[in-house]
């Protein structure tokens, strides 16, 4: 069992490490974010009638 893992561990040593993306990286393909007059505008539509009355 180990004979098999340590030339794969040796193999991941040699190669190193993929890059990875950067955080910023991984949102960039969504688009422009909502202002904070669009946010709060929403959270108020949301809770606007919280809470319910007829449960």
């Amino acid at each position: 069992m180990i004979k098999w893992i340590v030339p794969e561990i040796e193999r991941e040593l040699v190669v190193g490490p993929t890059p990875r993306k950067s955080l910023w990286g991984l949102c960039a393909d969504l688009g422009i974010a909502p202002s904070a007059a669009d946010i709060d505008e929403a959270r108020s539509e949301e809770w606007a009638n919280f809470p319910r009355e007829n449960f």
